[in-house]
């Protein structure tokens, strides 16, 4: 009989922990993600994930955009917070706690002063807090502790603390539009 806790089937949640223990370096353990980004017109763009979701991009219209999509800071910030809210949500739920509510706020400021080369400065969030506000079936302490600990395998989180490799490879044709311009 399936059992589940806070809308986790804990068999299935089982059976991939197991599947993901012995694949080692396979595409379970270690799956490759990719998003392709197509730009659209102004700053929108219409990005296509792994699964095939599509995500409008945009920037706000006081920064020159439409507004139409979510801007790439939002974006990161919504990544951080929904890969927490699923580490947080299966570990608690492998724990057997019920989870009334779980709610994130993740915020951080942006030094678009730098991003602009108006000051020598890093242009990318000075910091990220994220505020976790939980009702369960537990004690509060016993909640905490169990979340400080799942903090640690949550992958977008570590990828923002550690640096991380990242290679920019341009291919740039000229195109017969461009010779009209």
């Amino acid at each position: 009989m399936m059992k589940y806790v806070n809308g986790i089937d804990l068999d299935r949640l089982r059976t991939t922990q197991d599947l993901i223990e012995t694949d080692a370096d396979g595409p379970l353990s270690k799956p490759r993600f990719q998003s392709t980004i197509v730009w659209n017109n102004g700053y929108r763009t219409v990005s296509r994930v792994t699964d095939g979701q599509e995500v409008t991009g945009d920037e706000p219209e006081r920064y020159g955009g439409s507004g139409v999509g979510i801007t790439p800071e939002d974006m990161l910030l919504t990544a951080v917070g929904h890969c927490l809210t699923a580490t947080y949500i299966g570990g608690l739920s492998a724990a057997g706690i019920t989870v009334k509510s779980l709610r994130l706020d993740v915020s951080g400021r942006v030094n678009f002063r730098a991003a602009y080369g108006l000051e020598a400065a890093n242009p990318g969030f000075e910091s990220i807090g994220v505020e976790v506000d939980i009702r369960t079936d537990s004690a509060p302490d016993k909640v905490k502790e169990i979340l400080d600990k799942l903090l640690k395998t949550a992958p977008i989180p570590d990828t923002i603390i550690r640096p991380v490799p990242l290679d920019v490879e341009i291919n740039c044709k000229q195109t017969e539009l461009a010779a009209e311009l």
